[in-house]
């Protein structure tokens, strides 16, 4: 195992930073997972691995007088964070000032001492069926103006997310994680070479195994709706290979009434990790897509080689610090 990193979930109570949790460790059957959950009582730490990084979660409970004790405290419990994920409940809009004051008093600690850690701001219980509605988008611009001037100081993205559709959360984990590895660069480069080289393809990504992106392509003219049903793909079909204890899935689906795709999802372990390599090309004709999806299973090897040397490299690096 090599270095290791500290992410902290902050924001108020009940804005939703257990449920993206367990949303990240669950993955399917997400809203009767988080039924029932209680808040969190102080500091809830767990640990995931990510290509052989140990990361530590910290989900901060948000009731007032826990808030009270770590602005008391900032330097015991602020200190150390590498990444921080604040959560914020876009339907409450009566509790948006709360919110961004406890964040504004966070930032200020992290400016006085130097903290350089990346911020991913969840525009939480954004909704499939309210995303679009015009409070919300009024509420997603008020949070992000009141928000804006801290961009000029942190390396700061916002994501709309809800526990209905699992890749909003896993979308705002990767991006955050990628400001934290270099790892990710070299995969996002092979990506683009392996794309340059193929027809028709709309869409390329690997995951690791906790369903972090480490890289990935779209086609330039693809909607929002059309990411957002790929995405959906992936995680449909990454159930059905664990599921039936597959390495590889080949399937067909419409990305909207006009648009017929064909996709395969390989899996493959590096190390005792296991990665999910998703590729999705447009349907014109079916010899076309045979030639690219056997053209693919030679880089699918090269992805291979890749991260696997990522990984030697990354071990060797640590053996030589330690002497």
């Amino acid at each position: 195992m090599v270095s290791d990193k500290k992410i902290a979930l902050l924001g108020l109570d009940n804005a939703g930073k257990t449920s993206i949790l367990t949303a990240m460790r669950k993955k399917f059957d997400v809203p009767e997972a988080v039924k029932g959950l209680k808040p969190t009582k102080k500091i809830e730490r767990s640990s995931v691995t990510f290509m052989d990084h140990l990361i530590y979660l910290h989900d901060f409970g948000g009731q007032k007088h826990y808030m009270d004790e770590y602005l008391k405290n900032k330097m015991r419990y602020l200190s150390g964070i590498d990444l921080l994920i604040y959560v914020i409940d876009i339907q409450d809009s009566l509790r948006f000032d709360s919110a961004i004051a406890y964040l504004d008093e966070v930032l200020e600690f992290f400016e006085e001492n130097k903290i350089d850690a990346p911020i991913v701001v969840c525009l939480h219980k954004c909704d499939p069926k309210i995303g679009e509605d015009p409070t919300i988008l009024k509420n997603m611009g008020i949070v992000k103006h009141r928000i804006r001037p801290w961009l000029e100081k942190f390396k700061m993205g916002f994501y709309k997310s809800n526990i209905f559709e699992i890749h909003t959360i896993i979308q705002a984990f990767s991006r955050g994680i990628s400001m934290l590895y270099t790892q990710n660069e070299a995969v996002q480069k092979f990506l683009l070479d392996i794309v340059d080289k193929m027809e028709n393809v709309m869409a390329l990504l690997v995951f690791e195994q906790n369903g972090i992106e480490i890289g990935s392509y779209f086609l330039e003219n693809l909607t929002l709706t059309m990411k957002k049903k790929i995405l959906t793909l992936y995680e449909i079909v990454q159930r059905r290979i664990l599921d039936g204890n597959m390495n590889s899935y080949e399937f067909s689906d419409r990305l909207d009434w006009a648009t017929k795709v064909s996709g395969v999802i390989q899996s493959f372990d590096i190390e005792g990790l296991l990665f999910f390599v998703l590729l999705i090309l447009e349907e014109h004709d079916e010899a076309v897509v045979i030639d690219q999806f056997n053209f693919f299973e030679q880089s699918y090897n090269e992805i291979y080689e890749i991260l696997r040397g990522i990984l030697v490299d990354d071990e060797e690096k640590t053996k030589q610090l330690n002497g």
